[in-house]
Protein backbone atom coordinates (compact mmCIF):
# COMPACT_ATOMS: atom_id res chain seq x y z
CA UNK A 1 0.00 0.00 0.00
CA UNK A 2 1.36 3.42 -0.97
CA UNK A 3 1.93 5.66 2.04
CA UNK A 4 3.87 8.26 0.06
CA UNK A 5 4.93 11.78 1.07
CA UNK A 6 7.99 12.57 3.19
CA UNK A 7 7.30 11.87 6.89
CA UNK A 8 3.61 11.37 5.95
CA UNK A 9 2.71 14.63 7.65
CA UNK A 10 1.68 17.98 6.19
CA UNK A 11 2.15 21.71 6.57
CA UNK A 12 -1.07 23.71 6.57
CA UNK A 13 -1.85 27.38 7.08
CA UNK A 14 -5.32 26.57 8.44
CA UNK A 15 -4.24 24.79 11.61
CA UNK A 16 -0.91 24.27 13.38
CA UNK A 17 -0.74 20.49 13.86
CA UNK A 18 1.22 18.50 11.27
CA UNK A 19 -0.50 15.19 12.04
CA UNK A 20 2.78 13.46 12.87
CA UNK A 21 1.60 12.53 16.38
CA UNK A 22 -1.26 10.46 14.89
CA UNK A 23 0.76 8.98 12.05
CA UNK A 24 1.27 5.48 13.48
CA UNK A 25 -2.33 5.06 14.66
CA UNK A 26 -3.92 6.20 11.41
CA UNK A 27 -1.45 4.25 9.29
CA UNK A 28 -2.34 1.13 11.26
CA UNK A 29 -6.04 1.71 10.62
CA UNK A 30 -5.41 2.17 6.91
CA UNK A 31 -3.35 -1.02 6.78
CA UNK A 32 -6.10 -2.93 8.61
CA UNK A 33 -8.63 -1.62 6.09
CA UNK A 34 -6.39 -2.59 3.19
CA UNK A 35 -5.87 -6.13 4.52
CA UNK A 36 -9.60 -6.53 5.13
CA UNK A 37 -10.32 -5.61 1.52
CA UNK A 38 -7.63 -7.97 0.23
CA UNK A 39 -8.97 -10.84 2.32
CA UNK A 40 -12.27 -10.41 0.50
CA UNK A 41 -10.56 -10.93 -2.84
CA UNK A 42 -10.54 -7.28 -3.84
CA UNK A 43 -8.22 -5.96 -6.52
CA UNK A 44 -7.11 -2.52 -5.35
CA UNK A 45 -5.89 0.31 -7.56
CA UNK A 46 -3.71 3.36 -6.90
CA UNK A 47 -6.62 5.80 -6.60
CA UNK A 48 -6.55 5.82 -2.82
CA UNK A 49 -5.66 8.59 -0.42
CA UNK A 50 -2.10 8.78 0.86
CA UNK A 51 -1.43 8.87 4.60
CA UNK A 52 -0.56 12.57 4.64
CA UNK A 53 -3.88 13.46 3.00
CA UNK A 54 -5.85 11.28 5.43
CA UNK A 55 -4.15 13.01 8.35
CA UNK A 56 -4.82 16.40 6.78
CA UNK A 57 -8.52 15.66 6.31
CA UNK A 58 -8.83 14.46 9.90
CA UNK A 59 -7.30 17.63 11.30
CA UNK A 60 -9.23 19.86 8.89
CA UNK A 61 -12.56 18.35 9.98
CA UNK A 62 -11.52 18.79 13.61
CA UNK A 63 -10.39 22.38 13.12
CA UNK A 64 -13.62 23.26 11.27
CA UNK A 65 -15.68 21.52 13.99
CA UNK A 66 -17.43 19.41 11.35
CA UNK A 67 -19.85 16.87 12.78
CA UNK A 68 -21.92 16.26 9.63
CA UNK A 69 -19.73 15.35 6.66
CA UNK A 70 -20.43 14.24 3.10
CA UNK A 71 -17.98 12.76 0.63
CA UNK A 72 -18.43 12.02 -3.04
CA UNK A 73 -16.20 9.04 -3.70
CA UNK A 74 -15.73 6.35 -1.02
CA UNK A 75 -13.41 3.84 -2.73
CA UNK A 76 -12.00 1.76 0.18
CA UNK A 77 -12.90 4.25 2.87
CA UNK A 78 -9.65 5.98 3.81
CA UNK A 79 -11.18 9.45 3.78
CA UNK A 80 -14.11 8.14 5.81
CA UNK A 81 -11.62 6.96 8.43
CA UNK A 82 -10.14 10.47 8.49
CA UNK A 83 -13.49 12.12 9.10
CA UNK A 84 -14.79 9.56 11.60
CA UNK A 85 -11.54 9.75 13.57
CA UNK A 86 -11.74 13.56 13.71
CA UNK A 87 -14.41 13.48 16.42
CA UNK A 88 -16.58 10.89 18.20
CA UNK A 89 -19.58 12.98 17.16
CA UNK A 90 -18.71 13.04 13.45
CA UNK A 91 -21.06 11.24 11.07
CA UNK A 92 -20.30 10.65 7.39
CA UNK A 93 -22.49 10.18 4.33
CA UNK A 94 -20.65 8.73 1.33
CA UNK A 95 -21.76 8.66 -2.30
CA UNK A 96 -20.09 5.92 -4.38
CA UNK A 97 -20.75 4.59 -7.87
CA UNK A 98 -18.56 1.48 -7.47
CA UNK A 99 -20.27 -1.64 -6.08
CA UNK A 100 -17.28 -3.98 -6.28
CA UNK A 101 -16.01 -6.18 -3.44
CA UNK A 102 -13.45 -3.63 -2.24
CA UNK A 103 -16.15 -1.06 -1.51
CA UNK A 104 -18.38 -3.56 0.28
CA UNK A 105 -15.44 -4.82 2.35
CA UNK A 106 -14.53 -1.26 3.31
CA UNK A 107 -18.12 -0.59 4.36
CA UNK A 108 -18.04 -3.67 6.61
CA UNK A 109 -14.81 -2.46 8.21
CA UNK A 110 -16.20 1.05 8.78
CA UNK A 111 -19.43 -0.26 10.32
CA UNK A 112 -17.58 -2.61 12.65
CA UNK A 113 -15.40 0.19 14.01
CA UNK A 114 -17.83 3.14 13.82
CA UNK A 115 -21.33 1.67 14.23
CA UNK A 116 -24.24 3.88 13.20
CA UNK A 117 -21.97 6.72 12.10
CA UNK A 118 -21.59 6.01 8.38
CA UNK A 119 -24.14 5.98 5.56
CA UNK A 120 -23.20 4.74 2.08
CA UNK A 121 -25.30 5.60 -0.97
CA UNK A 122 -24.58 3.70 -4.18
CA UNK A 123 -25.07 5.22 -7.61
CA UNK A 124 -23.99 7.96 -9.98
CA UNK A 125 -23.37 11.09 -7.89
CA UNK A 126 -24.80 13.34 -10.59
CA UNK A 127 -28.13 11.64 -9.77
CA UNK A 128 -27.83 10.54 -6.14
CA UNK A 129 -26.53 13.83 -4.71
CA UNK A 130 -29.36 16.04 -6.08
CA UNK A 131 -31.88 13.38 -5.02
CA UNK A 132 -30.55 13.21 -1.46
CA UNK A 133 -32.67 14.72 1.30
CA UNK A 134 -30.77 16.27 4.19
CA UNK A 135 -31.87 14.61 7.47
CA UNK A 136 -34.19 16.64 9.67
CA UNK A 137 -31.70 16.35 12.52
CA UNK A 138 -29.31 18.68 10.68
CA UNK A 139 -29.64 21.72 8.45
CA UNK A 140 -26.89 20.56 6.12
CA UNK A 141 -23.34 19.26 5.97
CA UNK A 142 -20.49 21.12 7.66
CA UNK A 143 -17.83 19.73 5.32
CA UNK A 144 -17.97 18.19 1.85
CA UNK A 145 -15.14 16.24 0.20
CA UNK A 146 -15.30 15.71 -3.57
CA UNK A 147 -13.20 12.87 -4.96
CA UNK A 148 -15.52 10.99 -7.29
CA UNK A 149 -15.64 11.07 -11.08
CA UNK A 150 -12.87 13.15 -12.64
CA UNK A 151 -14.55 14.29 -15.85
CA UNK A 152 -15.09 18.05 -15.90
CA UNK A 153 -18.86 17.74 -16.20
CA UNK A 154 -19.03 15.33 -13.25
CA UNK A 155 -16.88 17.45 -10.92
CA UNK A 156 -18.75 20.61 -11.88
CA UNK A 157 -22.08 18.88 -11.17
CA UNK A 158 -20.77 17.54 -7.85
CA UNK A 159 -19.63 21.00 -6.70
CA UNK A 160 -22.95 22.54 -7.73
CA UNK A 161 -25.20 19.80 -6.36
CA UNK A 162 -23.32 19.46 -3.07
CA UNK A 163 -23.82 23.15 -2.41
CA UNK A 164 -27.54 22.49 -1.93
CA UNK A 165 -26.73 20.02 0.85
CA UNK A 166 -24.24 22.28 2.61
CA UNK A 167 -24.75 24.58 5.57
CA UNK A 168 -24.07 28.26 4.87
CA UNK A 169 -20.30 28.71 4.90
CA UNK A 170 -19.60 24.97 4.80
CA UNK A 171 -16.07 23.78 4.03
CA UNK A 172 -15.45 22.23 0.60
CA UNK A 173 -12.44 20.08 -0.34
CA UNK A 174 -11.83 19.08 -3.97
CA UNK A 175 -9.17 16.46 -4.64
CA UNK A 176 -6.88 15.79 -7.61
CA UNK A 177 -6.30 19.33 -8.82
CA UNK A 178 -3.46 18.08 -10.99
CA UNK A 179 -3.95 19.43 -14.54
CA UNK A 180 -0.46 18.21 -15.51
CA UNK A 181 -2.03 14.74 -15.39
CA UNK A 182 -4.91 13.82 -17.70
CA UNK A 183 -7.20 12.84 -14.81
CA UNK A 184 -6.61 16.15 -13.03
CA UNK A 185 -7.73 18.47 -15.82
CA UNK A 186 -11.45 18.11 -15.06
CA UNK A 187 -11.22 18.73 -11.30
CA UNK A 188 -8.85 21.69 -11.73
CA UNK A 189 -11.04 23.32 -14.38
CA UNK A 190 -14.24 22.82 -12.38
CA UNK A 191 -12.60 24.23 -9.24
CA UNK A 192 -11.25 27.30 -11.03
CA UNK A 193 -14.69 28.00 -12.49
CA UNK A 194 -16.33 27.65 -9.07
CA UNK A 195 -13.89 30.22 -7.67
CA UNK A 196 -14.36 32.53 -10.64
CA UNK A 197 -18.16 32.32 -10.38
CA UNK A 198 -18.00 32.97 -6.62
CA UNK A 199 -19.54 29.63 -5.75
CA UNK A 200 -16.63 28.98 -3.39
CA UNK A 201 -13.96 31.09 -1.69
CA UNK A 202 -10.52 29.42 -1.71
CA UNK A 203 -8.88 28.97 1.69
CA UNK A 204 -5.86 26.78 0.97
CA UNK A 205 -4.13 24.82 -1.78
CA UNK A 206 -2.12 21.71 -0.91
CA UNK A 207 0.58 20.28 -3.15
CA UNK A 208 2.28 17.08 -1.99
CA UNK A 209 1.16 17.85 1.58
CA UNK A 210 2.55 21.42 1.59
CA UNK A 211 0.42 24.58 1.58
CA UNK A 212 0.98 26.61 -1.61
CA UNK A 213 -0.44 29.84 -2.97
CA UNK A 214 -2.06 28.34 -6.07
CA UNK A 215 -2.51 25.12 -8.02
CA UNK A 216 0.98 24.21 -9.15
CA UNK A 217 3.03 21.24 -10.20
CA UNK A 218 4.67 18.96 -10.65
CA UNK A 219 3.16 17.08 -7.73
CA UNK A 220 1.76 13.62 -7.18
CA UNK A 221 -1.23 14.85 -5.18
CA UNK A 222 -2.87 18.25 -4.93
CA UNK A 223 -6.15 19.42 -3.47
CA UNK A 224 -7.96 22.62 -2.56
CA UNK A 225 -9.95 23.74 0.46
CA UNK A 226 -12.61 26.39 0.17
CA UNK A 227 -15.79 27.70 1.71
CA UNK A 228 -19.17 27.81 0.02
CA UNK A 229 -20.66 31.29 -0.31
Amino acid sequence: MDMSMPSAGFKSALFPDSGISDRSRIQSLMEDMFRHAQEHGSVLDDGISCLSQVLYLMYLARARKASSIAEIGFNIGYSSIAFLESSPQAKVTSFEINTEASVKAAKEFIDSRYPDRHHLIYGDSTQTVPAFQVPRSTDGFDLIFIDGGHDYSCVKADITNARRLAKPGATLVVDDLTPWFKWGIGPATAWEEAVRDEVVTPLEYMSDALAVSRIQGPAERAWAVGQYW
